[in-house]
C-alpha cells in the first residue's frame, strides 16, 4: 500500500512539472510571436532620381525575404534594359540601409540615383 501511495505522489509531482513546462512553453510562444510579427511587414522601396523626384516601386518585399539579391531582382525587373548600374548600391550607406531594414529599424529603403547612373524606368 505504501508503494502505491508513493507512486501516486510521484505521478502528481510529474503533473506539476508538466504544468510548469507548459506555462514556459506558452510564454516562449508569445515572445516568439511578438518578435516575428515584424517579419511579415511589407518593405517599401523608393527610387530617388537626380532631379530629387521620388517614385515608389510598385513591388514590395516582406522583411523576412528582404535581401540585397531580392532588391536587385526587383530593380532588374523595373529597369527597361535589365542591366542597371547604380553607384549607391556599392556604398557602405546602402549596406547600412539594408541592415536597418533587416533588423526591423526601418520599413523602407530609398535607392538614390546620380546623373551618371544607368537605370531607365518609365
Amino acid at each position: 500500500m505504501e508503494i502505491l501511495k508513493e507512486t501516486i505522489e510521484f505521478i502528481e509531482f510529474l503533473d506539476y512539472i508538466t504544468i510548469v513546462f507548459a506555462f514556459f512553453a506558452m510564454i516562449g510562444t508569445f515572445v516568439n510571436f511578438f518578435y516575428r510579427r515584424k517579419d511579415s511587414k511589407l518593405i517599401k522601396i523608393y527610387i530617388k532620381f537626380p532631379d530629387n523626384s521620388t517614385k515608389l516601386v510598385p513591388y514590395h518585399i516582406t522583411r523576412r525575404n528582404f535581401t540585397r539579391s531580392e532588391l536587385f531582382g526587383i530593380l532588374r525587373a523595373i529597369d527597361k534594359e535589365e542591366n542597371f548600374k547604380i553607384k549607391y548600391i556599392s556604398t557602405p550607406e546602402f549596406f547600412d540601409d539594408v541592415l536597418q531594414v533587416q533588423k526591423g529599424k526601418s520599413d523602407e529603403i530609398t535607392i538614390r540615383l546620380e546623373t551618371d547612373d544607368k537605370f531607365s524606368w518609365a
